[in-house]
């Protein structure tokens, strides 16, 4: 079987049960339907590319838990902080925080979750992938070469369209928080004027901006409030007032 293909369903599949796993761990924690899925799609691909990475390098160390376990626990944590760290530095957004965890690294990471990561990677190793391997081979043996066309396609459209949202959703960051900042500095220099005329034009200008305000918001796509909504714990350094406001005008906190 192509290497590549045998990657390429693995990282679907795992990240299909990665999506699994996260709506149930919502249900039960939240007691609600949660859609965790970042892409379009129902998959984490954080999962996907986890298992990857562990089918690649722990292979070789499959019979020894405590090798399997330490490196898993290494691997997840490094791709789940480069992950974070990423999607900051590209949106000016903090997805998920740690940071009221012991033990964690810039609020990216933290032990306790880590430590989960090392567990499932020897599970992963010794009970789940051997299962999910021969799953693989019969869907190569019944589909074939055309299955993966279809479904690489169908990721690569996700990916592109999602990654498009996502600066989408900083540009309204950023138009955003400018209004805000405005607005804030017209309402300071309304409580500080005496003369009427002067008054009346500080009012109008607020009165425009809101106006402008809301067709910003209007901006604001389904999938947009479905990730924020999914993500309530979201932060922004550089454009909280903005994320805060759009989370309190459709209440998105959770």
């Amino acid at each position: 079987m192509n290497k590549f293909y045998y990657i390429f369903l693995s990282f679907l599949i795992y990240a299909f049960f990665g999506w699994i796993i996260e709506v149930l761990y919502h249900i039960y924690k939240d007691k609600r339907f949660i859609n965790r899925g970042f892409l379009y799609g129902p998959i984490c691909p954080i999962y996907g590319f986890s298992a990857v990475v562990f089918i690649i390098t722990l292979a070789p160390f499959k019979n020894n838990p405590l090798i399997v376990f330490l490196i898993g626990l290494v691997i997840a944590s490094i791709i789940e902080y480069l992950t974070g760290y990423l999607l900051e530095v590209l949106f000016h957004s903090k997805w998920w925080d740690y940071s009221n965890e012991r033990f964690n690294i810039k609020g990216y990471v933290c032990l306790k979750f880590s430590v989960y990561w090392g567990v499932f990677a020897v599970i992963f190793m010794n009970l789940i992938h051997p299962k999910i391997d021969k799953l693989i081979l019969c869907i190569n043996e019944k589909f074939n070469i055309w299955i993966y066309n279809v479904l690489l396609t169908c990721i690569l459209l996700d990916a592109l369209l999602t990654i498009n949202n996502l600066f989408k959703l900083k540009s309204i960051y950023i138009e955003l928080q400018d209004i805000l900042t405005e607005i804030k500095s017209t309402i300071e220099k309304l409580s500080e004027t005496v003369s009427i005329e002067a008054r009346l034009k500080l009012e109008s200008r607020i009165e425009t901006l809101s106006y402008v305000k809301e067709k910003i918001l209007s901006k604001l796509s389904f999938k947009q409030k479905l990730l924020l909504r999914s993500y309530p714990k979201i932060k922004s350094n550089k454009f909280e007032n903005a994320l805060q406001h759009i989370k309190e005008r459709y209440k998105l906190n959770g």
